[in-house]
């Protein structure tokens, strides 16, 4: 009798260890092909709304930039305009700390800002399955918000498409987040630097509402950026 009982245990523990590998492996599989082709055709959606339907906004943009091995720090305030088909003009309010910095840096920084914001290095530049090789990863929660998070990897070379995650939101497909390192590197930053960006709705628009940027180096050490947005306004839409 002893024998049967442990033999029955035997098979309840090998039955309920086969249901959690098949739990498991369901947990982990690939996406259904229709559903990460419908995620991905709303991740274009998404864009194409914004693009298309956004005329224009002001925004306010605080930057401020840190270097380890200089022991430097510089910071500016700008007033930046976008308006469809311009890009985006900027005014700067005010500045402060390391000269080297403010014009090595910040302010090639802006100039690069409005070259990516207008004509066909914007487009270039959309987070859409045209510059993009997009794969679900899975779900996550994410600023309070349902997320479809995705691999993304740059189908060219580009200091402006990174290689790594974005979020997602699940209904409407409006970036949430986006992380990972150019696929060219910047000509005024050392290397490739780790960027997250995060989004939010304004107005029903998915605008950036901070950007961090991390490098390091063996030459300039640990270089940090961080741009904060705030005092949005949508000026019009184009619906």
């Amino acid at each position: 009798m002893e024998f049967l009982r442990r033999a029955g245990s035997g098979k309840r523990h090998a039955f309920l260890l086969a249901a959690a590998l098949i739990c498991s492996a369901g947990n982990g599989a690939a996406p259904h092909p229709g559903r990460e082709e419908n995620v991905i055709q709303g991740v274009d959606q998404a864009e194409l709304d914004r693009e298309t339907n956004l005329a224009g906004y002001s925004v306010t943009e605080h930057y401020t930039l840190r270097n380890g091995r200089f022991q430097a720090t510089a910071e500016m305030t700008v007033a930046a305009i976008y308006s469809k088909g311009a890009g985006k003009s900027y005014q700067v309010l005010s500045r402060s700390g390391s000269s080297a910095l403010q014009t090595g840096v910040l302010d090639k920084l802006l100039l690069e800002e409005a070259e990516m914001s207008r004509g066909n290095t914007r487009q270039h530049a959309l987070a859409t399955s045209a510059n993009y090789k997009m794969r679900i990863l899975g779900e996550e929660s994410l600023a309070g918000r349902q997320c479809e998070v995705l691999e993304i990897i740059p189908r060219t070379k580009s200091t402006h498409l990174l290689k790594g995650r974005a979020w997602v939101d699940a209904e409407d497909h409006s970036l949430v987040r986006i992380e990972g390192k150019p696929s060219a590197g910047p000509s005024f930053w050392s290397g490739r630097p780790m960027i997250v960006r995060e989004y939010e709705r304004i107005d029903g628009f998915s605008l950036a509402t901070k950007s961090h940027a991390l490098s390091d180096s063996f030459l300039l050490g640990r270089t940090e950026l961080t741009i904060e947005y705030s005092d949005y306004k949508v000026t019009g839409t184009a619906k």
